[in-house]
């Protein structure tokens, strides 16, 4: 039988799992657990789910716990400027992680909030690792430039994260949004001598993105 019609292989088994989605783009990361509690499907229906999410790249599983796949980020790309921003910006973020100690990212708006678009890893260690279509975490420099429509630079000296600055240079893109290069480093307080190849690596991205424009549909 169909679990309360919410299970039936049609629009309500649809609804679920973007149910069970959307609890991880705001848990983070989570256990089967965790998310048959929060959703009040059946623990089987959560299993199930999230196994053929995970066959598809929509989540993946990290030991116990679960967190949204870098896949859901590929399907964006087509329906949205991101793969052009994405693919023209890439040279200069490769350059600007292998010329500083830092790790390097591609930020923008989704409808959930900011997200990696891209990321780079640096030479500095650092307690965490991002991946491209992850939440920015809440009060990084990023997140904060990108919520805030404000300043075209924004810092944090491990107030978000302890142990670990940031910074994130404003993008503007054509048609008025507004991305953000981003930068992470492994100290209590960012050296702000990295502040110039930031802005330089911006500007370089915003004249390249100008000097190309996207072809009409």
């Amino acid at each position: 039988m169909a679990e309360a019609g919410r299970d039936d292989g049609g629009p309500g088994v649809i609804r679920s799992a973007f149910e069970l989605l959307e609890l991880l783009r705001v848990l983070g990361r989570a256990r089967l657990a965790d998310l048959t509690r929060e959703s009040g499907l059946p623990r089987t229906t959560v299993h199930r789910l999230m196994g053929q999410l995970a066959d598809v790249g929509a989540v993946e599983r990290i030991d116990a716990h679960y967190r949204l796949g870098p896949n859901l980020l590929t399907l964006g790309q087509h329906v949205t400027p991101l793969e052009r921003l994405r693919a023209v910006a890439q040279r200069p973020l490769i350059e600007l992680a292998a010329a500083t100690p830092a790790h390097v990212g591609l930020l923008a708006m989704a409808a959930t909030g900011p997200i990696y678009l891209d990321v780079f890893v640096g030479r500095g260690r650092l307690p965490f690792r991002r991946q491209p279509g992850e939440p920015a975490p809440s009060g990084s420099a990023g997140a904060r430039l990108l919520q805030s429509g404000g300043p075209a630079l924004a810092i944090d000296d491990g107030s978000a994260i302890d142990g670990v600055s940031c910074a994130a240079h404003a993008l503007p893109l054509p048609g008025g949004d507004v991305a953000c290069v981003g930068m992470a480093v492994p100290l209590p307080r960012l050296p702000r001598a990295l502040l110039a190849p930031l802005q330089a690596t911006t500007s370089r991205i915003a004249t390249l993105l100008a000097a190309h424009p996207a072809e009409p549909m």
